[in-house]
């Protein structure tokens, strides 16, 4: 009973936050509804369906959506237009043209991200609704397009004008909420590095977290932009501090993954680490602070002392190597282990200030800022090419339906197969989806019959009508709120007003209502059949895509004349991530696990490629050096993936020839320079090797049967002896 009393308490106990946006949003699509029965528009519930369309849990989600959509609905109507002038009553025709232009928009729309992608859908799907409305009627087609336009205009202004009363100073609270989502993350990587440098599981975990969670915090600065109007460059600082952060989280599994190739910790890391550890805590607790941004000025001074300490024991390391009487091997690899170590920490810590550089100028620009930072989108081109043509023949079998059939609404069928398709074809998985806009649908039904046939027949003035549809429109959008219903609640929300069908002359009676609902729910269950069985989302092969396309990306880091950019990269990566993290519910933990830790090392290879690539590209190594630094390169740059032809055996030859070398080298500069190729050379020869399954894409990657093994690059940290 109490299971069941907590799956409920959205209804009967909502959040302020939430019945304040429940009751703004209905009166908001109530004052549409009323607006458009006034002015005796032919299809009135339009203007309600689209409001509840635009209204999102924060007001920067809502003006997003609502631009647009304004932009997709204008696009679409220009595109609907010139198909039936093209093609008027050629049926034949028609369709292929309708169904090749909604492919084309659902294959693009996967390459974007948040609502820009859902404008191209909308041009789908609008010029569909137009195109089919107007295809026994190709004269009317114009009218028909400037009301959609007009319906969804009157829907976005009711529902901006309502949101903008319940949102005073609205720059001010977005400007203090991008500061406090940054700080945030930047806490959370201070407790990632503080659990890692002490050698614990937990620590990457946390890190995992943290990087699955990147993509959404910049999904939402987006928001925030927009509410802030775009005045200022916080946004870029924001999306530029969190790439920050993901380096570093990189950086720090690097960090560790040296901590355990040295073995016992040389004494000259251990007062910069335990400084480190202490400066993580540190961190977690002053981010967390009601005030954050106060707290950066110390926060940087820490810093940059602990980093002055790791100079200071690089530079100590070296000259000691460097003494008149050379040291023995196990002292000369102590002092190499050392001056690695903190050179790699130095460089970490140099990150995070600048991460909390950025995040200062997030409340404080700069002046004459003109900083840009954008995080593209993973773009996997298979996955836009079966969302094109699974559109386009759903939008054919729809049509195929209405002409063999002469359905009198086979015109709503085919309408509602391009209008789900269409607004699910770009989701991840549209197959879960668009099973929650079929509940959705059928609850809306459900509620509309009651309306419709026992309720509405009493009334004839529109305050009757607007008292009736109050209360099923405030449960339906409590429901929006709850991260349980949201998926069921928004289609019941946008079906509600179009299944009851108010009108000023005339009353739904039952043989309408069942013929043309009917034809809606079947449309809708014709789209979710369409995305069961044509071209069907496989989350396992789109892993094996991923893998194949992160290897063939580190084949191009290694050949490309341009060396790549480090952020651009882990942001790459970090997309790559967050798509694994929100798919995993199809794995086993020990196969999650494995895919997680295989992307990030994939990253960390990848970062120590580009650094490798600039380390060469200064010219500064002895000629045996460069040539074994360029032969590790050029073995990445043909590898396909092949075990056989793994760089892992190039790489260690390499790093073989530097130790030797450096413990030779007399030159400080040039010691330090080795030593820096010994430290990537580690890496790559560390990483290749123990996900050498995963680098293997000549198979499908899979987890062998059994218990998980303890995660193989977290170190035991020890005192030296």
């Amino acid at each position: 009973m109490g299971g069941l009393r907590a799956r409920f308490r959205w209804l009967y106990a909502p959040r302020v936050a939430d019945f304040g946006f429940a009751l703004r949003t209905t009166v908001a699509a109530l004052l549409a509804l009323v607006i458009a029965l006034w002015m005796e528009m032919d299809d009135p519930q339009w203007a309600a369906m689209t409001t509840w369309i635009v209204a999102q849990n924060s007001r920067g989600q809502s003006l997003s959506k609502a631009r647009w959509r304004l932009l997709g609905t204008f696009g679409g109507a220009v595109a609907g237009v010139a198909l039936i002038a093209a093609l008027p009553q050629a049926s034949w025709l028609l369709f292929p043209v309708l169904a090749a232009w909604v492919g084309v928009c659902c294959g693009l729309a996967t390459f974007l991200r948040n609502f820009h992608s859902y404008a191209l859908v909308l041009m789908a799907f609008t010029s569909g609704l137009i195109a089919l409305n107007a295809a026994n009627t190709p004269q009317d087609v114009f009218a028909i397009a400037l009301s959609r336009s007009t319906y969804i205009f009157l829907g976005i202004v009711c529902e901006s004008v309502l949101a903008s009363i319940f949102a005073p100073r609205l720059a001010d609270v977005a400007r203090r909420e991008i500061g406090l989502r940054v700080a945030r993350a930047i806490g959370q990587a201070g407790q990632a590095l503080d659990g890692m440098l002490a050698g614990q599981d937990v620590g990457f975990l946390r890190s995992r977290t943290l990087l699955g969670s990147v993509f959404s915090i910049s999904d939402q600065i987006e928001f925030s932009e927009v509410e802030m109007r775009h005045r200022t460059h916080a946004g870029d600082h924001a999306r530029a501090a969190l790439a920050t952060v993901a380096v570093v989280m990189s950086r720090g599994m690097g960090l560790v993954a040296r901590m355990h190739e040295a073995g016992p910790l040389p004494p000259a890391f251990m007062a910069p680490l335990a400084m480190a550890r202490v400066l993580a805590g540190r961190m977690q607790a002053d981010m967390n602070a009601p005030d954050p941004v106060a707290r950066i000025p110390a926060l940087r001074a820490r810093i940059r002392a602990t980093g002055a300490e790791c100079r200071q024991r690089l530079v100590n390391d070296i000259i000691a190597a460097s003494a008149p009487v050379p040291p023995d091997g196990d002292m000369a690899r102590q002092h190499l282990d050392g001056y690695i170590l903190n050179a790699s920490l130095g460089v970490l810590l140099a990150r995070l200030d600048g991460a909390l550089a950025h995040l200062a100028a997030t409340q404080a620009p700069p002046a004459h800022d003109h900083f840009r930072f954008s995080t593209p989108p993973w773009r996997d081109r298979t996955d836009a090419w079966h969302n094109g043509v699974r559109s386009a023949g759903a939008v054919l079998a729809g049509g195929l339906v209405w002409e063999c059939t002469g359905w009198p609404d086979g015109a709503t069928f085919a309408m509602f197969v391009v209008v789900t398709c269409s607004r699910f074809a770009a989701n991840e998985n549209p197959v879960h989806d668009s099973l929650g806009f079929l509940r959705g649908a059928v609850w809306a039904v459900v509620v509309a019959a009651f309306l419709t046939f026992v309720v509405l027949p009493e009334q004839a003035v529109w305050e009757t009508l607007v008292l009736s549809l109050f209360v099923p429109m405030l449960v339906g959008g409590l429901a929006l709120r709850d991260g349980r219903t949201v998926g069921t609640a928004a289609p019941y929300n946008n079906f509600l007003p179009f299944m009851v069908y108010p009108g000023n002359q005339s009353r739904l009676d039952e043989l309408t209502f069942f013929n043309t609902n009917s034809a809606v729910v079947l449309g809708i269950w014709c789209s979710v059949l369409v995305f069961r069985l044509v071209l069907p989302f496989d989350p396992d092969a789109e892993r094996w895509r991923m893998r194949r396309q992160m290897v063939s990306d580190l084949g191009r880091i290694a050949r490309v004349r341009a060396i790549p950019d480090t952020g651009a990269w882990v942001t790459a990566l970090t997309a790559r991530f967050a798509r694994l993290v929100r798919h995993a519910s199809t794995m086993s933990d020990a196969q999650t696990n494995a895919y997680l830790d295989g992307v990030l090392s994939t990253m960390t290879v990848g970062l120590n490629l580009i650094r490798l690539r600039r380390m060469i590209a200064r010219r500064s190594l002895p000629p045996a050096i460069h040539q074994a630094m360029e032969n590790t390169l050029a073995a990445f740059a043909t590898w396909r993936g092949a075990p056989s032809a793994s760089p892992a055996r190039v790489a260690a030859g390499a790093l073989v020839l530097v130790r030797e070398q450096v413990m030779r080298e007399g030159n400080l500069s040039m010691r330090l320079d080795l030593g820096w190729c010994v430290a990537y050379l580690e890496i790559l020869v560390r990483e290749l090797t123990a996900h050498a399954r995963f680098f293997d894409i000549t198979h499908r990657f899979h987890v062998p049967p059994g218990p998980l093994p303890a995660r193989e690059d977290t170190p035991t940290i020890r005192n030296s002896p």
